[in-house]
């Protein structure tokens, strides 16, 4: 398993980018790039979502190392995990929709 450096020399890599060119879109020096792939540095937390959008990576395959080549949606629908969660779901899916509103209401998601 790959450190985060690793996966961030990768990430750069994978778009072409020198360590200069990622330096330049950070707005950071070539020599912090330098230093965080080279394991002597780690991104402040305030570069995080700049790395994120610059790198075009989610920030769990790049901080955790989930498995860089499994495509992460941006929104995971949710399934039911057993056959009390899929009657549930059936149920509320059956609801009118003032109904469906009322429950989410409830649950502090309307």
């Amino acid at each position: 398993m790959s450190g985060f450096q690793e996966r961030l020399k990768s990430a750069r890599q994978r778009l072409g980018l020198t360590q200069e060119a990622l330096a330049e879109e950070l707005n950071v020096t070539k020599a912090s790039v330098s230093a965080w792939e080279n394991g002597r540095e780690k991104p402040g937390f305030r570069l995080l979502p700049k790395l994120r959008v610059v790198l075009d990576v989610s920030l769990d395959d790049l901080i955790c190392g989930l498995d860089a080549d499994r495509e992460l949606p941006t929104e995971q629908p949710l399934v039911a995990r057993n056959e009390g969660e899929a009657d549930l779901l059936k149920a509320y899916r059956k609801l009118p929709a003032k109904r469906r509103k009322a429950w989410l209401e409830l649950l502090g998601k309307g």
